[in-house]
């Protein structure tokens, strides 16, 4: 099969196109005819050898890639629900062994959801990390309910445009923080109210939030706890010790305190289960897919330098090959 693939860790030209081995399937694997994929932030920090969790990275050659979007070519014989040709989406972490950059993808079948029949193969490749990262940071972490506040910064991209609509379609009041050029975007896909982040501070506003979901790890629990209301969460996507140490320790007093703070850090988990909560606000049309930009997997290399600009809106997508 054709993949993208790396021999040493650098920058975007260590990247290759070419002839890799396809995947072989366990009993509970399904094999997927691979039509599209996407870059996410972790994907170039893997690459550059800089991600947090780098010792769970597989050996080289290293085929990147989380997401993927595709057709069903074979089951393993303990799936159930999945059968040939059936149009299926999910994702996977580096313990899996990621491999999403690649015309066929080895999953396991807890890992996936049919695709919404209202979505193409390269709509549904953006869906799965930055969807369950932001259902999971608002439903699973946050106990998000129907009526609370919530501030999402980094509204723009790919974990936070799906967190402004999860929230919305959730009855939630949605604050986005982004730049001001993104503030129509953020408006049309739900949010309430839009802060520009060159203008102004939120911690230093006057309004309460309930969650604060920060996409892009500029802020942690000490700063943003003047801001948020008696037993509120503030989650982040970073996993670094500024965030670690608050989760553990704000975790314990919430056993004694209804109404003490909570830091949280939500590291995405593959979830067909999840993936299906998020595929239903698709159907319903509360959630929709946006797409910065479209790239041919011959052309990995710029995209990800794109993601790497932290320029896009939305998410940005590797055309892998022409649907069957």
């Amino acid at each position: 099969m054709k993949a993208v693939f790396q021999t040493a860790y650098g920058n975007s030209d260590v990247l290759q196109y070419g002839d890799q081995e396809a995947p072989e399937i366990t009993a509970n694997q399904v094999l997927v005819r691979n039509y599209a994929s996407s870059v996410n932030p972790r994907d170039w920090l893997i690459r550059s050898g800089r991600y947090q969790l780098q010792f769970l990275v597989p050996k080289f050659p290293l085929i990147l890639g989380s997401d993927l979007a595709g057709e069903v070519l074979k089951t393993g014989s303990r799936v159930k629900g999945f059968k040939l040709g059936d149009r299926v989406y999910g994702m996977k972490n580096p313990l899996e062994g990621l491999a999403t950059y690649a015309e066929q993808v080895s999953v396991p079948a807890r890992n996936l959801a049919l695709i919404p029949g209202n979505l193409s193969y390269v709509e549904a490749a953006g869906v799965p990390l930055c969807g369950l990262t932001a259902w999971q940071a608002l439903v699973d972490h946050a106990n998000l309910k129907a009526g609370q506040q919530v501030l999402i910064v980094g509204a723009s991209g790919g974990v936070g445009s799906y967190s402004v609509q999860i929230a919305k379609a959730l009855g939630a009041s949605v604050t986005a923080v982004c730049s001001g050029a993104n503030a129509e975007m953020v408006k049309r896909i739900g949010a309430g109210r839009v802060i520009d982040y060159l203008q102004s501070d939120f911690t230093k506003e006057n309004d309460r939030y309930d969650i604060i979901l920060d996409t892009v790890g500029r802020h942690d629990l000490q700063r943003c706890a003047p801001v948020l209301k008696p037993g509120g969460y503030y989650i982040s996507t970073i996993p670094s010790p500024k965030n670690l140490k608050p989760m553990a320790a704000t975790r314990v007093r919430s056993l004694f305190s209804k109404t003490a703070l909570r830091a949280e850090v939500v590291m995405v988990k593959p979830s067909g289960r999840n993936l299906q909560s998020v595929s239903d606000l698709i159907d319903r049309g509360a959630v929709i897919p946006l797409i910065d930009r479209v790239f041919p997997i011959e052309e990995t290399a710029a995209a990800h330098d794109l993601s790497r600009s932290q320029r896009a809106r939305g998410k940005i997508i590797l055309d892998i090959q022409t649907p069957s």
